[in-house]
């Protein structure tokens, strides 16, 4: 994760007066500005606080809420920092989505990078939070925390045993611990949701995210108009779309008590043959692109996102919060595409 001191660049600087501001850590990211948009929607304020910068085609979406949106550079692991925006922006929500998603070659370089970002600064944001009396804070977990549970089980409850055993694994695991531990220790309200595989808009390359969606590589290959090679095997996931996970993790959000402190959030279900389905919207809106399997003698030239998974439940959210999934498959690839069609820029070289 690349380290900047906040530079205070706010999209507008007039006094806040809204009670019930939210601030998105890692806001820039994946995620992050997917639950942002969806804030902006509602017509919260919003302090987006990211070491990143905003995508190429980010400001023109953000545009229309420029006035309940601020956009402050700086990391999670300053805690003068988060000290300054509790204080200039009476931040009252928090959803902390500012991880390092590593894969093995970040792994064995930095280690203690990992560790830092995806635990000590979990820590800071929690310590800033108690101290400014935030009402509630929504610690985005991953999937990932189940670890070798994922290939071991066909379903996937909140009770199910974790093993983590990649370094991501173990510390968004440990991260939600903490949560856990801190919140009975500091009396906080803390809820933490572990995502499905998430697709969808403003997904890409940040320098602290190395798993690169399988979606998200073909709908760049498709705007560029290249052949993608595929696997013959297409991998068993619940996909979840981007808007489903920022409806879920703001409806925990606004919950006057949740029931529990962990919860999945995924769309509970394993899309059928989702890899081909979406070769074939994107060949529809890009004639320009191909696909086809690999040959026996060559190698995909699409990542696979690792091994089939198993489904994780979301019966608890369903029943705590009347979550229901809004975009199965069919609803999400139509909305992706309309998002692509109107953000050409976003995977511009």
């Amino acid at each position: 994760m690349s380290e900047a001191k906040p530079t205070g660049r706010c999209i507008i600087d007039a006094p806040y007066e809204n009670n019930v501001t939210v601030l998105v850590t890692g806001g820039a990211g994946f995620v992050g500005l997917n639950l942002v948009e969806a804030l902006l929607e509602r017509e919260r304020e919003v302090v987006l606080f990211d070491a990143g910068a905003l995508p190429r085609g980010a400001d023109r979406a953000l545009e229309p809420h420029a006035k309940r949106l601020h956009v402050e550079r700086g990391s999670v692991l300053e805690p003068g920092a988060l000290d300054a925006l509790f204080r200039r922006y009476r931040i009252r929500h928090v959803i902390h989505a500012a991880a390092v998603t590593s894969g093995p070659q970040r792994e064995t370089r930095d280690p203690a990078g990992i560790v830092e970002v995806n635990l000590r600064g979990t820590v800071n944001v929690l310590t800033a939070a108690r101290e400014h009396g935030v009402q509630r804070t929504v610690y985005i977990g991953s999937g990932a925390a189940y670890g070798e549970s994922l290939y071991r089980y066909p379903r996937l409850y909140e009770h199910t045993l974790s093993v983590p055993a990649t370094l991501y694994s173990i510390t968004k695991h440990a991260a939600e611990r903490m949560c856990m531990r801190l919140r009975a220790l500091w009396e906080i309200d803390i809820v933490c949701v572990r995502l499905g595989t998430v697709i969808g808009p403003w997904e890409r390359d940040t320098g602290v995210r190395d798993n690169f969606g399988t979606h998200s590589q073909l709908a760049a290959m498709a705007i560029a108009g290249k052949s993608a090679v595929l696997m013959t095997r297409e991998i068993q996931r619940d996909w979840i779309y981007a808007r489903d996970v920022a409806e879920g993790v703001i409806a925990l959000l606004d919950a006057a008590a949740p029931k529990h402190l962990m919860y999945n959030l995924s769309s509970g279900v394993a899309w059928e043959q989702p890899i081909a389905r979406w070769c074939e919207a994107l060949k529809a809106a890009y004639p320009a692109f191909s696909y086809r399997e690999a040959l026996a003698t060559e190698d995909a030239n699409i990542w696979y996102t690792d091994r089939d998974r198993g489904i994780m439940d979301i019966g608890r959210l369903e029943h705590d919060i009347a979550f229901r999934v809004r975009y199965p498959m069919r609803e999400a690839y139509t909305h992706y595409l309309a998002w692509l069609a109107r953000s050409r820029e976003f995977f511009a070289a």
